[in-house]
């Protein structure tokens, strides 16, 4: 697999449902080339231990009244990283258009170029790997990521585009 054209863009978005082995390829295909990863169950974590005198998060402690909060926050580290011409990987699910859309902007905003890698996963798959993990997520949240999911395409506005199946 030749990923020479994404190692070029300022912005490299890896998505795919949660446990689809996102984290796991960009670490093989990109933790080298200079790429600042930014990824919001990290961030969640790290607020949440920060907020909470050191206690460890995990997906049960997941409070979407809260995550506005993590995500203003990934817009300011990618805005930061874009003022200081610093290439990008953002590691999260985005699995429709619509949770794409915000790096898109964030980039075309910027005259940064964009990319997105779907890591296109069975469900069945992804369930299985979540059982195996110990920070996992409840069964409930893949199934119903994966009904919502729509590939990317490129009028969505990326420079280039890959899908991988069965990862």
């Amino acid at each position: 697999m030749d990923l020479t054209v994404f190692h070029r863009l300022d912005m490299v978005i890896v998505c795919g449902l949660p446990n689809s082995g996102k984290s796991h390829f960009s670490a093989k295909h990109f933790k080298d080339m200079g790429r600042e990863r930014i990824n919001r169950k990290e961030l969640r974590k790290l607020l949440y231990s920060m907020t909470h005198f050191g206690d460890k998060w995990d997906g049960a402690n997941f409070d979407e009244k809260f995550d506005h909060v993590v995500k203003h926050t990934e817009k300011k580290i990618i805005e930061y990283y874009f003022r200081e011409n610093k290439k990008i990987l953002v590691d999260n699910t985005s699995v429709t258009a619509l949770s794409r859309r915000q790096y898109v902007n964030m980039a075309k905003e910027q005259g940064k170029s964009v990319g997105v890698i779907f890591i296109n996963t069975p469900v069945s798959r992804c369930i299985e790997r979540n059982h195996r993990n110990e920070d996992n997520v409840s069964d409930m949240v893949i199934s119903n990521l994966y009904a919502q999911i729509a590939l990317p395409d490129k009028s969505e506005g990326f420079r280039e585009l890959l899908v991988l199946n069965d990862y």
